[in-house]
């Protein structure tokens, strides 16, 4: 060989022992920083607080303090935190939460150990009685079943008296 083949040679290795580190080297990610979202720049948000619940709702709570005053009574709870999905798969849990994750059940009663729901409870008003309030009720009731949890809904007109409450309900309690 040449002496100009050997050193082309050797000038083409050398360069490569410098660069060849420098390419297989991990480069820092450079994280972007999240684009704004309309309404973080305000100091103060369009919020203002609201009652938990409605009037005739404050009513049937009482009652059931008084008919189940051993009992735990939660209001407006979410679906999602008392039900979850039992597959072992994370994509099939993640589309089961999605179809309970905005539904919520008026009142739930939990035994004294503040963990085990013992039983849900909707106060149906006139709001219960369209087509599509109906089949959402159904798929809540649906999925409370499945999941071993009774639901028992008394309507807001023809509210029943604590002692009855009691009765009713202890029924569903003890047989369920």
């Amino acid at each position: 060989m040449t002496f100009g083949v050997i050193f082309l040679i050797l000038a083409v290795g050398f360069l490569g022992l410098i660069t060849l580190p420098k390419l297989l080297a991990k480069r820092p990610v450079v994280e972007l920083d999240p684009k704004p979202v309309r309404g973080d720049e305000l100091a103060i948000w369009p919020f203002a607080p609201m009652p938990i619940m409605t009037d005739t709702e404050v009513i049937f709570f009482n009652k059931l303090k008084n008919a189940l005053p051993e009992y735990h009574i939660f209001v407006q709870v979410q679906l999602s935190r008392i039900i979850e999905a039992n597959s072992s798969e994370t994509s099939e849990r993640s589309f089961w939460f999605n179809r309970i994750c905005r539904q919520s059940v008026d009142y739930v009663i939990v035994d004294v150990d503040a963990q085990t729901t013992l039983v849900a409870i909707e106060l149906d008003d006139w709001t219960h009685s369209s087509k599509a309030r109906q089949k959402a009720d159904d798929k809540k009731d649906k999925a409370l079943a499945s999941a071993g949890i009774a639901m028992v809904r008394f309507h807001a007109e023809r509210m029943p008296s604590a002692d009855m409450l009691r009765y009713e309900l202890m029924q569903v309690i003890e047989s369920y």
